[in-house]
């Protein structure tokens, strides 16, 4: 029909959200660990009653907002570190004034879970046609530990919540054919070699449009330090996910 318009269909907006399952396969190779007022208590490593291998997972989710940018994004993750184990340590064990006694059955629960929110935006937009993604961005963990040493009549735990203020930053290079290398790293230093540092490198392909598969390394390495508490905590892992957009 003369002077009829065509109409072509609007395009679908991008999935506001994205869920990402991780499964790690830990190696622990410090764990140290003391508590005690004024610098006293024994310095124990805890590998030694929980062993250095291990499997985890960790939850992310990704939301998109109009917030500073238009693609800025919203980022949770719960990210769990629980381990446990028992033996005999050939010393007697002095921990947050209780003195355990050496040659006795000792199991040790060490637990640092964190919860974390980020805010990201999208930086050096120069780069992305040539297939890079950087983003920076900040975020706020909620830790929650409990560190416990424990003999058949005697038991002593230590608790400890906290917010800490994390850098986060992410990049990743399209390598083509549905292929890409990324990485991002979640870190901050604190004085006495405290801090928190948390970096993965993957390689993951999309499958579908919505979803990729993915695989790589993560490492962490971080602590607290103070006169009454000491913890240095270092490990590495293997890493396999999925990651769903909707």
């Amino acid at each position: 029909m003369a002077g009829a318009q065509v109409l072509e269909a609007a395009s679908p907006p991008p999935p506001a959200w994205s869920l990402e399952l991780e499964f790690q396969h830990l190696d622990t190779r410090a764990n140290a660990l003391r508590k005690g007022e004024g610098y006293t208590g024994t310095l124990i490593d805890a590998t030694q009653y929980t062993g250095h291998q291990s499997n985890d997972g960790r939850l992310t989710a990704f939301r998109s907002i109009h917030g500073f940018n238009d693609d800025d994004e919203l980022r949770f993750v719960i990210a769990p570190f629980r381990r446990s184990g028992t033996a005999s340590s050939r010393n007697p064990v002095l921990f947050d004034g209780t003195q355990f006694q050496a040659e006795s059955a000792t199991t040790v629960v060490y637990k640092f879970n964190t919860y974390r929110l980020s805010y990201i935006a999208r930086v050096l937009d120069g780069l992305r046609a040539d297939g890079w993604d950087f983003r920076l961005g900040g975020t706020l963990a909620v830790r929650d530990a409990r560190n416990e040493i424990s003999q058949v009549g005697n038991r002593r735990n230590y608790f400890n919540w906290g917010p800490v203020p994390l850098l986060y930053f992410s990049g990743s290079k399209d390598l083509g054919g549905g292929w890409r290398l990324a990485g991002d790293l979640d870190a901050f230093p604190a004085p006495g070699g405290g801090g928190l540092f948390d970096g993965a490198l993957k390689v993951a392909y999309g499958i579908t449009p919505n979803v990729d598969v993915n695989a790589g390394g993560r490492y962490q390495v971080g602590g607290a330090t103070s006169s009454a508490f000491y913890n240095y905590l270092r490990d590495r892992a293997a890493v396999v996910g999925v990651k769903v957009r909707f």
